[in-house]
Parts: structure tokens; sequence; C-alpha cells
């Protein structure tokens, strides 16, 4: 009867330090986890520090050509009410399923015609003895590439009184401009985040760069998980040995395993 006790005991005392095993566990789980939020906050702070004080700059792709880089936040929606109140705003206007938000600002400068350019003209009544009006009419079509072009088409007329120019009166008739414009988000060599945008309009300038990227789990669902598993492979654990050995034991070895997740961190 004695024997058995100590039995008992011996096997109280492996199921308690097996109990404090497990509870360390999941408590060094934790605090990966909390220390794994950490670093994503500190990245993220440090990404919005770089991106406030950063302006717009002008850089060159891998195959020459330029193009302009700005820095993006990384926040919340909350968070972006702060750094942004601009995107904050045509944030609300949009709703809550947006999870990139970028505002450009910028000009374009066609490049002046080299030449006159060309029209035809005629007069009307007779301004040399009265009253009468001359008029021009006069279009210009610049093609970049397949994707940018200028179309501009005017109508000028000139009203005459006893050889005097009395009025002029000019009438667009067309002004279309036609461009592209590329932007995304790139790391660059320092690790930070940036918008780069560019376009392949001669005279393409932006002047302002603005953008936020707002993480959603909900925009991009991860595949479910599953509570049962199955694997084979390499393992290495730790457990509570028999009467023989009592106390923890570690093992190693390559088997078939079966686990049931009851939550995750």
């Amino acid at each position: 009867m004695k024997e058995y006790i100590e039995k008992i005991k011996k096997v109280d005392s492996r199921l308690l330090m097996f109990g404090a095993i497990v509870v360390l566990a999941l408590l060094l789980l934790q605090q990966c986890g909390a220390t794994r939020n950490a670093k994503t906050d500190l990245a993220m702070a440090n990404q919005n520090i770089f991106a406030l004080n950063d302006s717009v700059r002008v850089s060159k792709n891998r195959i020459g050509e330029l193009q302009y880089e700005k820095g993006v936040l990384i926040t919340t929606e909350k968070g972006l009410r702060d750094l942004n109140e601009e995107l904050y705003k045509e944030l609300k206007k949009q709703g809550d399923d947006i999870a990139f938000l970028q505002k450009i600002v910028g000009k374009l400068s066609t490049p002046v015609p080299q030449q006159p350019i060309p029209g035809t003209g005629g007069v009307t009544g007779d301004p040399c003895d009265s009253i009468g009006t001359y008029y021009a009419e006069w279009e210009d079509f610049r093609q970049f590439d397949a994707n940018n072009y200028r179309r501009l088409k005017a109508k000028t007329d000139i009203t005459v009184k006893y050889e005097k120019v009395t009025d002029v009166k000019t009438s667009i008739l067309t002004d279309e401009i036609g461009f592209d414009l590329i932007t995304g988000i790139k790391e660059n060599s320092e690790g930070n985040f940036e918008i780069f945008v560019k376009s392949n309009y001669p005279g393409f300038t932006p002047t302002k760069i603005d953008g936020a990227f707002i993480p959603r789990k909900d925009l991009f669902p991860p595949q479910k998980k599953k509570n049962w598993s199955v694997g084979v492979g390499p393992q290495i654990g730790v457990g509570v040995g028999g009467l023989a050995t009592p106390g923890p034991v570690w093992y190693f070895g390559l088997g078939l395993g079966i686990q049931y997740t009851v939550f995750r961190f």
C-alpha cells in the first residue's frame, strides 16, 4: 500500500510538472505574439515618420524612365484621421471597404509647337469701308505614343469697324488630352515603402502625392483554418517519463502526428 501511494505521488508530481511546462509554453507563445505586434507597431511608426517627412522626389526606373516617388502611410482608419485629414475625409466618402487610397496633384505642360500652326480664314462684311469680321480656324494634333496625345482646335473672330479692330474673340472648339498614369507601391533600399508615379506624357509633373495603405482582413480573407491537422516528419518535444524515469523527458524522431487546435495566438 505504501509503495502504491508513493507511485501516485510520483505521477501527481509529474502531472504538475507537465502542467507547468504547458503553461510556460503558452506564456511563451503569448509573449512571442506580443513581441511580433510590438515590432509591427514600431515598423509602422517608423514608416509613417518617413512618409510625413518625405517630399515628392524624382528618380529613374531600371530602364532610365523618369518617375516620381513619395513615402506612403501605413495606418488604421483611426490613425489616418490624425496623419492626413484630407485622405481621411475621402476615406469616409468612399466607405469602409478601402484598403489603399492616394491623391495625386500635378500638371501637364505640353511642349510648345516649334512651327506656327496653319489654319483657314475668311472675311464677312466689308471691314475696310464700314463693319466686317475676319475669322480664322486652326487645329493642332500631336500624338506622342499610343496613349498620349494632345488635340486643340479653335476659331478666332476679329471685328473691324472703319478700319479699326473693335473686338477679338477666340472660341476653343476642341481641347483634349490623352495620357497614361502608372502608379504603385515599392520598397526602397532603406526598407521604407513609397508610392511611385510616372507618365509617358511629356511635361507631366506631380506636385503633390499623398497615399495611405489601410490593412483590412475582411478585404483579404485568409483561408479558413482547420482545427484538425495531420502531419508526417521529424518531431522534437518534451513530455513526462514513466514510473521508471520520472520527470520531463526530451524526445525526437520521425513519426505521424494528429493534432487538434483549441485556440490560436
